[in-house]
């Protein structure tokens, strides 16, 4: 029988199978810096995804073109910014285009200027249609197009120092601080 308890209790089952099913999928947590990867930041000059380790970062998956579930990423990931300076961290600020084609340095430099993003901890990074791919996969993130549109999955991972996804918001409605580490 149905109450609304059980509906709550399997909706937050429900939360936290995108997460059971990247440990799944890998099966053990992946290294997300993968050194054989090549992206550009929005200077167009090479990103090493190794300058990312030894302290932890906010990721998530973004298409330079979308004016709905990106825009949200960026305004969380803003939010996240606010929860680590108040409590005084140190963290990276991640976001890896979706779409080679469209989400290219000069336009991630655009947007970072029109979103006052200018702080060295936010990276906005381009590879090749492999890397995303890839990184997608290691992330969780489900992307597909849709016309001319690229659609993917809400998602903000918290990233260890060493590189292991270790929680991850599905929902804007989340409270971003429950992604800090601590």
């Amino acid at each position: 029988m149905w109450t609304p308890d059980t509906r709550l209790s399997r909706r937050k089952a429900l939360a936290l199978l995108p997460n059971l099913w990247t440990l799944a999928a890998n099966g053990s947590p992946a290294d997300l810096y993968p050194t054989a990867e090549h992206w550009l930041d929005d200077r167009a000059q090479p990103f090493s995804l190794e300058r990312l380790r030894d302290r932890y970062a906010i990721v998530t998956m973004a298409y330079g073109a979308c004016r709905r579930v990106c825009s949200t990423s960026l305004r969380v990931m803003e939010r996240i910014q606010g929860a680590v300076d108040s409590r005084g961290l140190q963290m990276n600020f991640v976001v890896f285009g979706l779409d080679p084609a469209e989400d290219t340095p000069r336009d991630w430099a655009d947007l970072r200027a029109l979103r006052k993003l200018d702080r060295s901890n936010w990276q906005f990074l381009t590879g090749d249609a492999h890397a995303v791919s890839d990184m997608a996969s290691r992330l969780g993130v489900r992307y597909w197009r849709y016309g001319e549109h690229v659609m993917h999955d809400f998602r903000i991972v918290l990233v260890t120092p060493d590189g292991r996804a270790l929680r991850a918001m599905t929902s804007f409605d989340e409270d971003p601080a429950s992604l800090l580490p601590g």
